[in-house]
């Protein structure tokens, strides 16, 4: 999620004194791919940017609070997708990231555990602070109900705070399947580099028929097994990103060709096939992209990756020349995580406050009025997330230039841990509030019972 620079000394002795943003920028290596630290906090901050333009929350005419997605209330807009889905480089950079991470590790004579401990360490911590955030709001908004409110005809705080905390929680869903694949990245990359060819080939066989068995049997008896591409889809962007770190995909024109075939099968499979416009998830979406990962994404995900990796060099090259856009990746990165996390908790708080103010949309949304109505919104968002990152990222940044603790317990404990962070994280983004709730808190005792110090007892 953060600096590859920092994460290699998982198993080193603590330093004394932790370096700064400026010791990283200024300690870059000259062959460094800069442009994975670039593409990583331009998709976080292309994905705050998509949400914020998705959400809409405005007032009918009768001045009720109206809640929803801009995709599904004007599926005209469903194009926009095309430019705002980057997970799927995100999960290629994450790929090659973690390679680069894991050979550092390796030749040190670290353990697997120690480096998904010290990854998952890095990601959770933040994470911690969203889950007591809204955990204590929801309490509160309880707690006032139940004291001062009288909500014997409905009403009070609580379904507002609850709808809050459902709201902040919907990005969530990607640290339930980047804990797996960290998880996994450990015994996923030597088997990558035994047989390259045949993991590229097995894997992406699995997907098209789990793929196949969905669309064709979307109510049969195993109707569930297609669910498997949630992990797997995403396993093979990370795959990806295994092998550019490597130097085993096509480069120059080859990888260009590589992107222009793949932009046109991804267009015909939504021309078509029976798969939408949209390559973001919404509510009613029928053949959703992403619940779980459609062939038109894995398509749309080789595309937008291939052009990005064609364009790569240039964009290192250039980072390497300009230390103050160098310097403003590396100080970008260190807050990437907390922008993610808190950018819509940063646009309920600003649509509390437009509601408040009588301000709030009250057009038709994706209309030029609707727009102008939400710039505004928009803007308080982003000043509001500025003042928040600026309080929580100092957690994000202890855990990503602080020490690092060995795991004290065996590879098996260290999956285990990883199996139900990953199992309260995808709770946690559940759109129901009684799970969003249940998730924080399973998330919250695996932080304190296993990942916020070194366990003293084996696995």
């Amino acid at each position: 999620m953060v600096l590859v620079t920092i994460t290699d000394t998982a198993t080193k002795a603590p330093a004394t004194t932790a370096p700064s943003l400026a010791d990283v920028a200024a300690g870059a290596k000259a062959d460094r791919n800069r442009a994975v630290d670039l593409y990583r906090v331009g998709a976080m901050g292309l994905v705050a940017l998509g949400h914020w333009m998705a959400v809409a929350i405005g007032v009918d005419g009768n001045g009720k609070l109206v809640a929803g997605n801009a995709l599904q209330l004007a599926p005209r807009l469903a194009f926009v997708s095309w430019f705002f889905q980057v997970m799927p480089l995100f999960f290629v950079v994450g790929g090659f990231s973690s390679a680069m991470s894991l050979d550092a590790h390796t030749a040190s004579g670290g353990r697997p555990q120690d480096w998904v401990a010290a990854r998952l360490r890095r990601m959770v911590s933040p994470a911690i602070v969203l889950a007591a955030t809204w955990l204590g709001l929801l309490g509160l908004a309880y707690l006032v109900d139940n004291t001062l409110v009288d909500t014997t005809n409905g009403g009070g705080l609580t379904p507002l705070a609850a709808a809050g905390a459902v709201g902040a929680a919907i990005p969530l869903w990607f640290l339930a399947n980047y804990t797996i694949d960290t998880a996994v990245a450990p015994y996923v990359l030597p088997l990558f580099r035994r047989r390259p060819r045949s993991v590229a080939v097995a894997g992406g066989g699995a997907f098209l028929a789990l793929e196949a068995l969905r669309l064709t049997h979307p109510d049969g008896a195993l109707h569930w097994l297609p669910y498997l591409n949630w992990v797997l889809g995403w396993m093979l962007f990370q795959v990806m990103g295994f092998a550019w770190r490597d130097g085993l995909l096509p480069t120059g024109r080859k990888l260009v060709a590589l992107a222009a075939g793949a932009w046109a099968a991804a267009l015909a499979a939504v021309a078509f096939g029976p798969y939408p416009v949209a390559m973001v998830h919404f509510p009613g979406l029928a053949n959703s992209p992403t619940h779980p990962p459609s062939a038109a994404l894995m398509l749309y995900g080789i595309a937008s990756s291939a052009t990005a990796l064609a364009a790569a060099p240039a964009v290192s090259r250039y980072l390497a020349a300009n230390r103050r856009a160098w310097s403003a990746v590396v100080a970008g990165n260190s807050v990437a995580l907390s922008c993610y996390l808190w950018h819509l908790s940063a646009a309920v708080a600003a649509s509390g406050l437009f509601y408040a103010a009588g301000w709030l949309p009250t057009a038709p949304v994706g209309s030029t009025a609707w727009w102008l109505q939400k710039t505004p919104l928009m803007a308080c968002a982003a000043a509001i997330l500025v003042g928040i990152v600026a309080l929580v990222s100092r957690v994000e940044q202890r855990a990503l230039l602080g020490p690092r603790q060995p795991w004290r317990g065996g590879e098996a404990s260290m999956l285990a841990t990883a199996a139900g962070l990953s199992a309260g994280v995808k709770l946690w983004a559940n759109p129901r509030a009684e799970l969003v709730t249940a998730g924080m808190i399973v998330v919250g005792l695996v932080w304190l019972t296993q990942l916020r110090g070194p366990r003293s007892t084996g696995a």
